[in-house]
């Protein structure tokens, strides 16, 4: 069943590598190409295995030329508040959500941001309230648990076809949270998963 949209959008989907040995070929780029097919949702996706290559990329997200491609994908190993780059076993390789709001600075009105990573979301309402209006972003999404990444692909299907399929407003955001409750409800629960509204109480 097509859905009527005002306007197709995008999601702009960067990756971090899964595994250090570099035979593993996991990527999670086949969900977005379903996600494109049934929805006729366009996509960019892109690698990082440096900090350089991700901040590189989210310079290039906020740009205007990419406003139809509002929603942000993380794909990444993650630890409380943080991403991890490349294998994680440096200190380098840790992105916290600090360092992201500051690189985004303003640059996120009418936009969400998804973080597939483990546990970056699993820290206290008030730092993401403050995330979200340090980057002006509509909403800011992920997980709270340790994620298995089958049940987490599956979820996704579910995710990206709630924040495709709704307006970019307050109201068309909390109508992608009841959407994504309804359809994945255990699913949301097994993973942890919270959305956190620009605005919302």
């Amino acid at each position: 069943m097509v859905r009527g949209r005002k306007k197709v959008r995008g999601i702009f989907a960067i990756e971090g590598e899964w595994y250090s040995d570099l035979r593993h070929g996991v990527s999670f780029r086949p969900i977005l190409e379903v996600i494109n097919k049934l929805n006729r949702s366009p996509y960019v996706h892109r690698d990082a295995a440096t900090r350089e290559e991700l901040f590189y990329y989210l310079t290039k997200w906020t740009q205007k030329r990419y406003s139809s491609y509002p929603i942000l994908h993380l794909g990444f190993h993650g630890i409380r508040e943080s991403i991890l780059i490349g294998d994680g076993r440096s200190s380098l390789c840790q992105v916290t959500l600090d360092e992201l709001m500051d690189h985004m600075d303003g640059a996120c009105s009418k936009r969400i941001i998804y973080f597939g990573s483990c546990e970056t979301m699993n820290i206290d309402g008030r730092r993401l309230k403050s995330f979200l209006r340090k980057t002006d972003a509509l909403a800011v999404c992920g997980y709270r648990f340790q994620v298995d990444m089958l049940k987490s692909a599956a979820f996704e299907l579910l995710l990206f076809d709630a924040l495709l399929c709704h307006t970019l407003t307050l109201q068309g955001v909390r109508a992608m949270e009841r959407m994504i409750r309804e359809t994945g409800g255990s699913l949301c629960r097994e993973l942890g998963f919270r959305m956190v509204i620009r605005g919302a109480g």
